[in-house]
């Protein structure tokens, strides 16, 4: 069987400082089996020796509490926040080791992973003589030269020796908080959450090129070859989602509440700018983009900027779908509307906005004016764990943001 090993890079230090700062805290190490060859290992603690217990773990920059929604007789079921999956693991009697199923919800039949939980710490793997330095942007292309070839860009942080944190950018989104190390000339990755398991295993050729494969979950793996690249850019948005029609303004009907009542939305009617963020609570750059659409919606709201969401969800079942909105809702303290829209369908949120020449990403987000006409678009979504690439799309949603509502002054 083949297993990946991985450091968990900047979570790591968080967490042996919290072990180091409170006793009562339990470490663990979670072996996540994907398939029969790939194994992941992640990052976790127990608050205390307690069935009713939150557990926390660290992927990468980023940490997250799983919260304890039920006990089915022994087994103990934790949620993960804002996210439709859980962890249904049974502890032993002394709390030293467990064992149970990741089970994720956001796929038309739920998913299920074995999980083994046991005391431990993760030790970082030593990084040989002179730790290889991959800190900086880099053309990755996946299934290279293939019907599915697909050109990402990686942005990557070295800070302390071996350690390496970043993401790969695609222009759908980005894939999130990838962490791990080089230990020799192998660098290894991944990010877990309740929606995504990735895996990047891969060999460095020199000092400007990587090449290796990429795992998703249980069956998906792609080849890709990576070349240091501080120029590369993915194409420009105004490529990918675009205007057909452009004086056609937006109307949207048959839109569901999240009590169930069936509504529409006029843009015009409204009499406020509106950014519209079509998305789905099965997708973690959502989750991402909603962080930042909360923080706008605060700054501008009292300046007559009106945010909503579209939920396109997994599933038919609008009874299932709505209760999933309103976890999600109740979850990220989301203040602003949100409306049950569709199926997750690409075609579905196509359907309802005639004017574009369709939707090809969750999230997209829409900036309309006054007169319902559509102003900017964004496809996709990039992440604060891309960086400067995050700081600057905020950037980029800010000045247009604030260049509507001067214009709707005049």
């Amino acid at each position: 069987m083949k297993s990946f090993l991985f450091s968990i890079s900047l979570g790591l230090f968080m967490f042996n400082q919290l072990i180091a700062q409170n006793a009562i805290v339990i470490p663990f190490i979670a072996e996540i089996q994907l398939n029969d060859r790939l194994q992941m290992q992640v990052t976790a603690t127990l608050e205390q020796k307690n069935p009713k217990s939150a557990i926390t773990i660290y992927n990468g920059k980023e940490v997250y509490q799983l919260s304890v929604i039920k006990r089915i007789e022994d087994t103990i079921v934790y949620q993960f926040p804002a996210q439709d999956a859980e962890w249904r693991i049974a502890f032993d009697k002394d709390f030293s080791e467990a064992r149970g199923w990741w089970v994720n919800y956001n796929k038309k039949a739920p998913v299920r992973y074995p999980i083994h939980l046991y005391n431990g710490t993760l030790e970082l793997p030593t990084p040989g003589d002179a730790p290889i330095n991959i800190e900086g942007k880099w053309r990755v292309a996946f299934n290279q030269g293939t019907p599915n070839e697909e050109i990402l860009v990686g942005v990557f942080e070295q800070k302390v020796g071996n350690l390496v944190t970043g993401s790969f950018l695609s222009e759908t989104g980005d894939y999130r908080y990838l962490h791990g190390y080089v230990s020799g000339r192998n660098l290894h990755l991944q990010t877990y959450t309740g929606y995504w398991a990735f895996v990047v295993d891969a060999n460095i050729i020199g000092n400007d090129q990587f090449e290796g494969t990429f795992y998703s979950g249980a069956k998906y793996q792609a080849p890709f070859e990576a070349k240091r690249d501080p120029t590369i850019k993915l194409r420009d948005e105004s490529s990918l989602t675009y205007l057909i029609k452009r004086d056609e303004p937006v109307y949207l009907n048959e839109l569901i509440k999240l009590n169930g009542r069936k509504t529409s939305f006029n843009p015009v009617a409204s009499g406020k700018i509106t950014l519209i963020q079509i998305m789905g609570t099965w997708c973690p750059n959502c989750l991402d983009e909603t962080q930042m659409l909360l923080e706008l919606q605060n700054q501008y709201g009292k300046d007559d900027l009106n945010v909503m969401a579209l939920a396109y969800e997994v599933g038919s079942d609008t009874k299932e779908q709505r209760k999933r909105l309103k976890n999600w809702v109740k979850s990220m303290n989301v203040n602003y509307p949100v409306y049950l829209a569709g199926s997750a369908s690409k075609e579905v949120a196509s359907s309802h906005f005639p004017m574009l020449n369709g939707i090809m990403s969750f999230p997209t987000t829409l900036l309309i004016d006054q007169q319902g006409k559509i102003i900017a678009i964004h496809t996709g979504f990039s992440g604060p764990a891309t960086g400067s690439s995050f700081t600057e799309l905020v950037d980029k949603y800010k000045e247009e943001i604030e260049g509507a509502l001067e214009q709707d002054t005049h």
